[in-house]
């Protein structure tokens, strides 16, 4: 949704510059719910179930002693259970956008070190940067939210990596 290159929060009052489609596609949806509508905007998603970078990184920290993670992307890593909890706070709220993500944040790689350890996962991490990684689609380097608006707060990322890792029975 941000381009990535400011070093400080972004909030509901910045202007989205997607770096790519999916963000554009995003942007698009935000335009097409209208004026009087919700719009939660949180970051770097995820729980017990589908395809997450928590449940990756559990899998491969099963299997190799080693992981290479990019480690110059910084975000919110938001448990999708307290996101779920605090959108029926936002539904109080005035219609508009919300910015609702885990407090404090990390690294991709800091976010990996956490899961192996909080796991008990001897797995290594390697750090890399986002060019090493090759990825296809452009990601910013920066993307941590927070909110001017009054959203509700969210417990800490490792909190919420706790829960998560205790619902997958970790």
């Amino acid at each position: 949704m941000f381009e990535g290159s400011k070093t400080e929060t972004y909030l509901e009052s910045d202007a989205p510059l997607p770096l790519g489609a999916y963000g554009r596609s995003k942007l698009h949806g935000e335009a097409a719910a209208g004026e009087r509508a919700w719009v939660v905007r949180s970051s770097w998603l995820f729980g017990p179930t589908s395809k997450n970078f928590v449940r990756t990184m559990l899998r491969l920290g099963a299997e190799l002693d080693e992981v290479a993670v990019v480690d110059d992307q910084r975000g919110c890593p938001t448990y999708v259970g307290h996101l779920a909890e605090a959108t029926r706070a936002v539904l109080e709220l005035p219609y508009g956008v919300y910015h609702v993500a885990a407090s404090d944040d990390c690294t991709w790689a800091e976010l990996a070190e956490a899961i192996f350890e909080e796991a008990g996962l001897d797995t290594r991490v390697r750090r890399i940067s986002s060019a090493e990684l090759g990825a296809r689609a452009p990601r910013p380097a920066y993307s941590v939210l927070r909110s001017e608006k009054g959203a509700p707060e969210l417990p800490h990322w490792r909190e919420g990596l706790r829960e998560c890792l205790s619902r997958l029975g970790v």
